[in-house]
């Protein structure tokens, strides 16, 4: 894959920009706005679980630009029909570019899944689809694969987290900044009681489904 360049490149290197992927770690500095109990513990164990998954393997991902907010707000949908009357929906456009920052193709397909996931009701297995979607483009590679699980439970602890820490700084705005922590708590819980594997095989499972034409 040929690196991408640009004159203002630079301008993306957002090293301490708290939303990238890559700085998880800078989430020990807000940890108190969660107080002491079970929701800090979960966290302190994803943050550790980046440090030794993610961050030893961050040399052999693929950048590129990220996004950084692909939620059910930024992204637009077009409806058409199919030759049998059947209703298909297409990607027509993205919008809020405010996150946007230089990183890894993972990290994109990583965020997609965990808002995917807080919007689905069956949100362990949505990952799989959103996974097939992206590899119908460009396959992720082993290494990225093997990353997938601890950065879909980071991209939670940096939306959880923030929450709490901005809610203390904006009381006022509490519905909307609380918004994935309405099921994003048990969702991280049941992914982390599941266990990588686990999650894996249903992830990886549902996207092979695809290849025969037949999604789960």
């Amino acid at each position: 894959m040929e690196k991408f360049q640009h004159p203002k490149l630079s301008s993306l290197h957002r090293e301490n920009f708290i939303w990238n992927l890559k700085n998880v770690p800078l989430l020990e500095k807000y940890l108190y706005a969660l107080g002491q109990n079970r929701n800090r513990e979960m966290i302190e164990q994803v943050i550790q679980l980046f440090k030794d998954e993610v961050m030893t393997k961050l040399h052999h991902f693929r950048e590129c630009i990220n996004h950084g907010d692909f939620n059910d707000h930024n992204i637009l949908i077009e409806s058409s029909k199919s030759a049998c009357g059947d209703a298909i929906y297409q990607v027509s456009g993205i919008l809020d570019f405010d996150d946007m920052s230089y990183g890894y193709y993972v990290f994109e397909v990583a965020i997609t899944i965990m808002y995917m996931m807080i919007e689905s009701k069956s949100p362990i297995q949505v990952g799989g689809h959103v996974l097939a979607g992206f590899e119908s483009v460009i396959p992720l590679t082993p290494v990225e694969r093997g990353a997938l699980f601890p950065l879909v439970c980071s991209r939670f602890c940096q939306s959880l987290v923030m929450a709490a820490y901005s809610c203390q700084l904006h009381p006022e705005n509490e519905e909307y900044l609380m918004i994935t922590a309405k099921t994003g708590w048990k969702h991280l819980q049941q992914m982390l009681d599941m266990g990588q594997g686990a999650v894996e095989v249903i992830w990886f499972g549902t996207a092979r489904s695809y290849e025969s034409g037949i999604s789960m």
